[in-house]
């Protein structure tokens, strides 16, 4: 009967502790390479499926107006009254803003008075005119006796002499006289038109709206001194707004005028429909970008003059064809590839692409409507290929 020593109950126990850890550590083992290995991999599952594919072309600019100007004055002056404020829609010969015009009127008041004293020197001198004409139907009738006088010997040479110098004297008072007519009558014209410029300063005054519109921006206060040429006011026709957007050159070749297009607004939930109205000649040499208007079918809502909106022109457009998101292809150093299913394990297949839109793109040969097309749900959405796969 042998004998078990404690010494030797205790080597018995390490051994079985020993050998529990390593069993754990073997299950730990065949579990993480299991799941490593042999366990279905989490994978994003599309259908291949038949629709419309878009390219587009996108701009970020900034919404404009047809109609803008920037109003003021075509002369000096200080301003007394600012009739709008910025926000304020005007029509077409409103009243804006006013200058000081005592002094305009206390001119064209001066200027009248001097048309109506030109026009009473003229009435005077039509009166001395009727006169002098008088004067020398006279003296001309008394020549002619005298003439006929003298011939018969009744009077002198003396006497026919004195009556030719009359009648001499008799012309040369009527020409004085419509001489002095001639002058006044050019006076009169030149105080009329003193008095016309005069009214027309104290029109021009007054700031009238050019068109229908909004007032964008107030420039001036009461009391401002402005200049010719000064900006009073900014006024813009926000009935009649484009939106100036920057686009690549490269795209320049498929853009044209009418172009379906779309307006997205800061926040928006829906686009506006919009087309392209116009194509600039000149690229940018710095940015290589041009510039595209592009103008809105509708306009529902408000919008500000310099306001940002993005814009996307429709350039190119296929109808019923296979297509998968753009999302799921993937890119290595041989070029574009999908991940598909193969009898329940990833495959690898390089389809042929054709357009490419913002969300989709064209498949063109390798894959058909049946396929199942995956990707990974890390970062990057990598596969290995010949693992069994699964979905959330």
């Amino acid at each position: 009967m042998s004998v078990t020593t404690p010494k030797s109950v205790r080597a018995i126990g390490a051994l079985m502790r020993r050998g529990a850890w390593l069993v754990l550590i073997a299950g730990a083992l065949l579990v993480g390479a299991w799941f490593r290995f042999w366990a279905p991999v989490l994978v994003r599952v599309v259908s291949v499926e038949r629709g419309t594919v878009v390219q587009e072309a996108f701009g970020r600019g900034t919404v404009e107006s047809q109609r803008e100007a920037n109003v003021g004055f075509d002369l000096i002056g200080r301003l007394s009254d600012v009739l709008v404020d910025e926000g304020t829609r005007v029509t077409l010969g409103q009243e804006l803003a006013r200058l000081e015009t005592d002094q305009a009127e206390a001119d064209l008041r001066s200027a009248q008075t001097g048309v109506a004293a030109a026009r009473a020197a003229l009435k005077r001198l039509a009166a001395e005119e009727a006169r002098a004409r008088a004067v020398l139907v006279a003296a001309d009738r008394e020549s002619n006796r005298a003439t006929a006088l003298s011939v018969s010997g009744t009077i002198g040479t003396q006497e026919r002499d004195e009556a030719a110098d009359r009648l001499r004297l008799a012309r040369a008072d009527l020409d004085r006289v419509l001489a002095q007519r001639g002058e006044a009558t050019r006076g009169v014209d030149v105080a009329a038109g003193g008095a016309e410029q005069r009214r027309a300063s104290v029109v021009r005054a007054t700031l009238l709206a050019p068109f229908d519109g909004l007032v964008t921006r107030r420039l001036r206060e009461p009391g401002d001194t402005v200049a010719i040429g000064s900006t009073v006011l900014r006024l813009a026709d926000t009935s009649q707004v484009f939106v100036s957007a920057a686009i690549d050159e490269t795209v320049l070749d498929q853009l044209a005028i009418d172009q379906r297009s779309s307006i997205w607004f800061p926040g928006a939930d829906e686009p506006i429909p919009a087309t392209v109205s116009r194509i600039a000649w000149e690229a940018d040499r710095q940015n290589h970008e041009l510039i595209v208007e592009v103008a809105p079918e509708r306009l529902d809502r408000r919008v500000a003059i310099g306001q940002r909106a993005d814009v996307r022109i429709e350039i190119a457009r296929h109808e019923d064809v296979l297509r998968i998101p753009l999302a799921m292809v993937q890119r290595d150093e041989a070029g574009a590839f999908v991940y598909v299913d193969a009898e329940g394990r990833v495959a690898l297949v390089r389809p042929r692409f054709g357009l490419t839109g913002e969300s989709d793109v064209e498949v063109l040969e390798g894959l058909s409507a049946a396929d199942v097309v995956l990707a990974g749900v890390g970062p990057g959405g990598s596969l290995e290929l010949g693992r069994r796969w699964r979905t959330q």
